[in-house]
């Protein structure tokens, strides 16, 4: 571990847990990034984002219509990389202790604009394209009252489940599970996503 973590993370209610099983579905952290480094990710980025893809590469807007710009491994990102790895690492060993091994190279900065109803519709990160994905990332950039509509919802048990929607929240699921991005209304969704890798799931 590269960082000290200076936040707690939050599973479910404690009334729900009797009805989980031991392996959670979802974890949550407050204040993952500062409003200053959310600010700065997105003014930086605004500019060079780009169409959304799915996961052999190509678009398709009955899926997902959202604009997006990806971090790679450049030194500038460093800090980034190495506080989404620290809180992965804790994560997974308080929450899901499966094997991971580091971050995927590629961390999404993404828009969802009412202009055009951004969306994700129901997917996994995992499939077969991205077989070594262990756990999924997203993190809050937007501040609540911006934005209507735009949930992260997870898909388990019959019902999805509308997840933190607090400026600055860091959200970790496993990958092979369902979610999506409803369409947002009105004003714009702003989000930071990644993957923790690990060997291939057995």
């Amino acid at each position: 571990m590269r960082r000290a973590l200076g936040y707690d993370f939050v599973p479910m209610a404690t009334e729900q847990k009797q009805e989980l099983p031991l392996f959670q579905p979802f974890a949550t952290a407050q204040t993952f990034l500062t409003a200053e480094e959310m600010d700065r990710l997105i003014a930086e980025h605004a500019p060079l984002l780009s169409e959304g893809k799915l996961g052999f590469g190509n678009t398709d807007a009955t899926i997902r219509r959202s604009q997006v710009v990806l971090l790679g491994l450049e030194d500038k990102y460093g800090w980034l990389y190495d506080r989404l790895w620290a809180a992965a690492q804790e994560c997974n060993r308080l929450f899901f202790c499966v094997d991971v091994a580091g971050v995927e190279a590629n961390v999404q900065l993404a828009r969802y604009d009412s202009a055009d109803r951004g969306f994700y519709n129901w997917h996994t990160d995992f499939a077969g394209v991205r077989p070594l994905r262990k756990l999924s990332i997203s993190i809050q950039l937007s501040k609540p009252e911006d934005y209507d509509g735009g949930d992260l919802e997870l898909l388990y048990g019959t019902e999805p489940h509308k997840l933190d929607r607090t400026r600055g929240a860091f959200i970790v699921f496993p990958s092979f599970m369902l979610h999506r991005v409803t369409p947002v209304t009105r004003g714009t969704r702003w989000s930071l996503v990644a993957w923790i890798l690990g060997k291939r799931w057995s």
